[in-house]
């Protein structure tokens, strides 16, 4: 920039000294990209860009024509740090997500407290786990009890009890107390660090993309240089005319420089970041958003993906008992617990206008049960496991479209309470709308092992398959046996989807205070727990592909139509210049159209 003021305040002036400042930064300027050709063909064994702006400016030398080589270089090197400027901003908005999880952890070592990383915890430390927090260690209770949160592990989006002796995996959270956890496993040993190892190698195991125009630039670069040197000798040493030459071969390099090749995809990778970025979707760059754009498989993670993860009674079947009668009973035994089951039958109960009655002897149960005495009658609440456990049949002839919590009364089924998932209101029909914008196949992965309500949520979404009881592993091996259909996108919440987003073409997580695994492995965060943010990223995703394409249909014309112009001596190096940077301002405001990014509605 100080070299193109220096050259135009010269030509206005008539002074000197701005000639000699121009030209201090003309050379500086020329020493960068120089370096910048050098480094990449050491690094890359590949010529860039630079090349032809090395070229324009040496050339422009010779012609004495250097304002029109400063504003080649100034105007490429502008356009391209605020792309780039605009993609680190959206990097460090996503690093930011995770810092948190490098917290130390608080832990009893031989009678003394200590905070630590989780690196250097030791098996058979204690880790002191406060009521809504992660569990950092693989381990077992040694004091208090809890609910816990295994959804961002298993899948499971219905917490656990668990008490003394039961044990916990590092990465579910203890909803309703603090616990004492004795770490089995170092801590580098647990659950946590092991999917983080394998997500850094997955990520690394990504394809590489855009070799194509790689190659292309390679030749188009090579091509125009030997192209500008023809024209020389032919116009200039051929003709005797080393004048006519020079200006001839500057004015082909300044109109053939690939500026508006180079800007195609950087302002438009800039101006779709930072147009998702104001709607609360971070993109880890723009290779991640044009894949999605051409995506051709989406793999759903359930639980937190297209449902909220709460409970909610839909549904009360009563056997010999009035469902009044029925609820009243359940809901006395959840009356003494902070669960989230317990609290949708409360809830449920509560609007229609039954209250809870007083519950003694209460016994946790194995599994997911409790047994309560409420008015002398003995009253049990679980899963078909426990209650087969206990000796009780369960009718074979009831449909339960959801997950069912049973009730025995006197040590027979009274009742079922049908528990569902709260769907997203934006999730209703979600996959009929990837398929619109050209998706073949949507595909529902879940670890929640009930099929009935894992089929439900498949049914309302519009999933073409649907696959449940999916640990981490399984997820994985999904996510590959689609690889050579097309990219495939896989869209998940919590630590059981960390690997499979690392490992898809396209990783996305939604919500932004999920697991931090989750968030690293991702190449695309949701802020907003709406899975309509991933119709607006998928349409924006395709919105890009065209615009990139009209963007190198124009530079590719242009220069075209330029390098012919520039031959035959209609175009003077300063009017080369001046073309080029028209052509570049166009495929800028054509890409700064992806800023406006639309409010996607539930249709």
């Amino acid at each position: 920039m100080i070299s193109v003021l220096g050259f135009l305040l010269h030509r206005w002036s008539g002074i000197v000294f701005f000639m000699w400042l121009g030209s201090v930064f003309y050379c500086l300027c020329l020493a960068m990209y120089t370096r910048s050709l050098f480094n990449a063909l050491r690094a890359t064994r590949r010529v860039t860009a630079d090349l032809l702006v090395i070229t324009v400016m040496v050339v422009s030398v010779f012609a004495k024509t250097m304002l029109s080589g400063a504003l080649v270089a100034w105007f490429i090197s502008m356009g391209l740090a605020i792309s780039f400027g605009i993609i680190e901003k959206t990097r460090r908005r996503i690093d930011a997500l995770t810092q948190q999880g490098e917290k130390p952890v608080r832990i009893v070592r031989e009678d003394r407290f200590l905070e630590v990383p989780v690196e250097q915890i030791s098996s058979g430390d204690v880790a002191i786990v406060p009521a809504g927090e992660m569990i950092p260690v693989d381990g077992e209770i040694v004091g208090g009890a809890s609910s816990i949160d295994e959804s961002v592990i298993t899948g499971e989006p219905l917490p656990v009890f668990k008490r003394i002796g039961d044990r916990v995996t590092s990465g579910a959270i203890s909803l309703t107390a603090q616990l004492k956890v004795r770490a089995t496993k170092a801590g580098d040993k647990g659950f946590l660090h092991v999917m983080a190892k394998e997500i850094d190698a997955s990520l690394k195991e990504k394809p590489v993309i855009h070799r194509r125009a790689d190659m292309i630039v390679q030749f188009f670069i090579c091509g125009v240089v030997l192209y500008a040197i023809g024209v020389f000798l032919v116009c200039g040493a051929l003709a005797g005319d080393t004048a006519t030459g020079l200006v001839r071969m500057a004015a082909v390099t300044a109109v053939a420089c690939p500026c508006a090749w180079a800007l195609s995809v950087p302002t438009a990778f800039a101006a779709a970041i930072g147009g998702l970025g104001a709607r609360g979707i971070l993109v880890r760059g723009g290779t991640p958003l044009e894949t999605l754009g051409r995506a051709a498989t989406f793999i759903l993670d359930k639980t937190g993906t297209v449902t909220l993860g709460r409970p909610d009674v839909v549904n009360v079947e009563a056997f010999g008992l009035p469902k009044t009668e029925l609820l009243r009973l359940a809901a006395s035994v959840e009356s003494g617990f902070n669960h989230p089951v317990g609290n949708a039958i409360l809830a449920y109960a509560a609007a229609k206008g039954i209250f809870p009655s007083t519950a003694e002897n209460t016994e946790y149960l194995p599994g997911i049960g409790v047994k309560s005495m409420v008015q002398g009658r003995q009253v049990t609440l679980g899963s078909s496991e426990t209650m087969i456990a206990l000796g009780m049949d369960i009718p074979a002839d009831i449909k339960i479209g959801g997950r069912a919590v049973w009730i025995g009364v006197d040590e027979k089924i009274a009742g079922v309470v049908v528990i569902q998932d709260v769907m997203m209101e934006s999730a209703h029909g979600l996959a009929g709308i990837l398929r619109g914008l050209g998706a073949k196949r949507v595909v529902l992965a879940t670890g929640d092992n009930t099929e009935a309500e894992a089929q439900r949520v498949a049914k309302l979404t519009g999933m073409d398959q649907c696959h449940w009881g999916l640990k981490p592993e399984g997820k994985v091996s999904l996510v590959k046996s689609f690889g050579g259909q097309g990219p495939t996108v896989m869209v998940g919440d919590g630590v059981n989807d960390a690997t499979a987003l690392a490992v898809a073409d396209v990783g996305i997580s939604i919500g932004g205070a999920k697991a931090d695994l989750t968030i690293k492995s991702s190449d695309i965060v949701m802020m907003r727990e709406d899975a309509m943010s991933l119709v607006t990223a998928v349409r924006t995703g395709r919105k890009l592909i065209r615009v990139i394409r009209q963007n190198y249909s124009w530079a590719i014309g242009f220069n075209l139509a330029g390098i012919a112009l520039a031959t035959t001596g209609m175009l003077s190096p300063w009017l080369a210049a001046l073309c080029h940077h028209v052509s570049s301002v166009l495929v800028v405001a054509n890409s700064a159209r992806l800023v406006r990014v639309p409010v996607v509605g539930n249709r």
